[in-house]
């Protein structure tokens, strides 16, 4: 096989640049990633296609001469307006650098968490929702317990139907109340593991006999800013989500993980760049999500339950973008993996 046909059979996106920038080669995943033909982007800077939260010219003429390949985990990168996720490998190499661009699954941010445009509209749509739907539902309810009082026994069981269905109504109309409310998230230094610690206590109550949840926890993490309670919401959200999904496993297991690590920036809607090093993760071995599903499951009104709204992770993907945050979900192995990386004082 000729070194052609391994550099277009690379199933990663990958540039042959040299120290100035300039990009020597680029391969057909490259073309496919910046959306850009090989005659147009040749022995042009790289930079006018793509944007990364680091000084990459700086980094390649800086590269130290000790070291043939570097690494930068999660970083932030803009493409024709889209930004994503991505792993890059820099291999220098006879002067010459290979940049090798691994973005993570489900990459867009759109996948990663609610965009600001699609929260908006929805927002919107809520509140509207949730206004016209109350008061016709209090009117059922009233007119079902004046029946009840006139009726035998066997009708009865039409007139808590009606009550039951119309309750479950109502609990679907206060999650578009939340997800409504469009306060910003009052912030305070806490540790993160008491948060965690109550919303599993919160959980426990509901917690069927075939699931244990197990802590993980790295002791020497700073504080974080963020608003308690709302936090408390997003926690509780996921493990009612794992607890489900194990309903049918008899080896059930919730696992939580915190840990630190550097290297995943954002820019937050004022356009101050952010760095993300507290991470928690929150694993179940349940069957997972569909895979058709896994790409929108932070979308409105997608959901992969019987019973579901399609609410509960729009609202917790919105409940981290308001904290500067980001949540990712992702399959590996035979486990169901939520990462939420906020930033820290």
């Amino acid at each position: 096989m000729k070194y052609s046909d391994i550099w277009e059979a690379m199933p990663f996106a990958c540039i042959l640049s040299d120290i100035k920038g300039s990009v020597i080669d680029i391969n057909s995943a490259g073309e496919i990633f910046l959306n850009v033909p090989r005659n147009i982007i040749l022995m042009n800077p790289i930079q006018q296609y793509l944007r990364v939260d680091f000084d990459l010219l700086g980094c390649l003429q800086n590269f130290p001469n000790s070291a043939s390949r570097s690494k930068f985990k999660d970083i932030s990168i803009t493409v024709n307006n889209t930004t994503i996720i991505t792993d890059l490998w820099i291999v220098l190499s006879n002067n010459k650098f290979l940049l090798v661009f691994h973005p993570m699954d489900h990459n867009s941010l759109n996948n990663v968490f609610l965009s600001e445009t699609a929260s908006r509209s929805v927002v919107g749509m809520a509140e509207m929702l949730a206004h016209e739907i109350k008061n016709p539902i209090a009117g059922i309810i009233s007119t079902a317990q004046l029946l009840e009082m006139t009726l035998s026994s066997d009708d009865r069981k039409l007139t808590k139907l009606i009550k039951d269905e119309t309750k479950r109504i109502l609990d679907l109309v206060k999650q578009f109340d939340k997800f409504g409310d469009l306060r910003k998230p009052e912030l305070k230094a806490v540790n993160i593991h008491h948060i965690i610690k109550k919303s599993i206590k919160i959980c426990k109550i509901g917690l069927i006999r075939n699931v244990i949840i197990e802590e993980n926890y790295d002791p020497s993490l700073p504080n974080v800013l963020v608003d308690q309670i709302q936090l408390e919401q997003v926690f509780v959200n996921l493990i009612e989500n794992s607890i489900s999904a194990l309903k049918n496993n008899q080896n059930g297991k919730i696992t939580f993980r915190t840990f630190y690590e550097k290297g995943l920036f954002i820019k937050t809607e004022e356009g101050v760049k952010k760095e993300l090093p507290l991470h928690i993760q929150i694993e179940d071995n349940g069957p997972g999500i569909p895979p058709d599903l896994i790409d929108k499951i932070f979308d409105p009104f997608i959901t992969g339950s019987v019973n579901g709204t399609g609410l509960g992770l729009s609202l917790v993907s919105k409940v981290i973008l308001s904290h500067n945050g980001l949540i990712k979900c992702s399959r590996i192995k035979d486990l169901t993996i939520f990462k939420i990386s906020l930033p820290i004082i």
